[in-house]
């Protein structure tokens, strides 16, 4: 999904489903360890926590209890510092060991208002978890014990938050879009897909236009080689796939131009990724990938050259560089897994509305004009 609009507000994607529910899994295992045998009371605090609160117990195994209160403190984007309880606590919690739930702590008022309410009825003990945290934010001296993800000062959304009551079924948490990131994504950002045959300059092309326009520039190749040498999680499982001889996984190669991409924060001049997508199904993948930060394929600029001229071009780039796998056998091999496996991508960006044809045959600075072209348009 793209950047979202909840009434008067644009937001995009801050902290994906999943990776929400890997640090739900974490809050949850140390609570079942810290809890046991203490058959806790977890007390959520309404309306913000319930899905939170739902993920959070499904993950306890201990005996336990749940209840709930709910507590105001927001207009709109901004917390008004003033809390108001709407419901009550009616639980005995004399002796008992009692849980805060909470979704996000930002001044900790609503919490230093919960622990003094709570602490008039004798608990045993009285433990804050909340699923977001703004250490930046804190007004108050409390002590939070269970922190899932602790985030900046942006207002966010989606995970049971909302602005102004919309957008607590979002599954992701959104964060607010500013007017300069607006800018930058909407007009400046260039995410560029360079496409063509092996042989048809898309390196050559790739580097005049990072020259002129300032672009990042991705190899799938040079990250893949990269991640490997440097023997990191990712390149450690590549590479088992690659010494039992089958292709790296779709996912997995996205998670490492994803880590790369991320190098550049959210509010780059664009990025050119060369040597990817080369299926339908990675060019769906990239499509998600970008779009969990808000960010989009601006344009897929085909390099269009016959194959009599690739031929020409990739056996004479044999004897200058020494290439073994610039023979005319292989030279057709791979120019006949680009029509049969990567060519369909011409027909999906069509559909996108992306797809630029450029005349890839002639002089290079001709070419490179008519790229621009493109690039300046977007």
């Amino acid at each position: 999904m793209d950047i979202i609009q909840v009434l008067d507000k644009k937001f995009r994607i801050s902290i994906p489903e999943e990776v929400v529910l890997k640090r739900v899994d974490a809050v949850a295992e140390q609570l079942n360890r810290d809890m046991a045998g203490k058959n806790p009371l977890f007390l959520a605090v309404l309306n913000g926590s319930f899905i939170f609160a739902a993920d959070l117990m499904r993950r306890i195994t201990i005996p336990s209890e749940i209840s709930f209160v709910k507590l105001a403190s927001y207009q709109g984007t901004i917390s008004t510092g003033k809390v108001t309880e709407v419901i009550g606590i009616n639980e005995d919690i004399s002796g008992r060991t009692v849980v805060i739930v909470e979704d996000i702590v930002e001044s900790g008022l609503t919490i230093q208002r919960m622990m003094e309410t709570l602490g008039t009825r004798n608990p045993k003990s009285v433990h804050v978890c909340t699923l977001l945290l703004k250490p930046d934010k804190l007004e108050v001296d409390v002590n939070i014990d269970y922190v899932a993800m602790r985030i900046p000062n942006d207002f966010i959304l989606g995970y049971g938050l909302d602005y102004n009551q919309q957008g607590r079924n979002l599954k992701d948490i959104y964060t607010l879009v500013s007017d300069e990131e607006k800018t930058i994504n909407n007009i400046n950002m260039r995410n560029i897909v360079i496409f063509g045959a092996p042989g048809s300059g898309k390196g050559t092309q790739s580097d005049l236009i990072i020259e002129k326009y300032g672009l990042n520039h991705i190899s799938t190749g040079d990250v893949l080689r990269g991640e490997i040498k440097n023997g990191t999680e990712l390149g450690k499982v590549a590479k088992q796939y690659i010494d039992d001889g089958m292709l790296v996984p779709d996912t997995l190669i996205v998670d490492m131009l994803a880590k790369v991409y991320d190098t550049y924060g959210p509010q780059h001049k664009g990025v050119i990724f060369d040597g990817f997508p080369r299926t339908v199904n990675q060019a769906e993948a990239l499509k998600e990938m970008l779009s969990k930060r808000g960010h989009k394929v601006a344009a897929m600029i085909e390099l269009d050259v016959p194959e009599d001229e690739l031929m020409t071009r990739l056996l004479k780039r044999g004897l200058e560089s020494g290439r073994s796998d610039d023979n005319e056998e292989t030279i057709r091999k791979r120019l006949g897994v680009y029509h049969s496996q990567t060519s369909p991508l011409i027909d999906w960006y069509e559909k996108e509305g992306i797809r630029h044809k450029i005349n890839g045959l002639g002089e290079l600075q001709r070419i490179f004009q008519d790229i621009s072209q493109v690039i300046d348009s977007l």
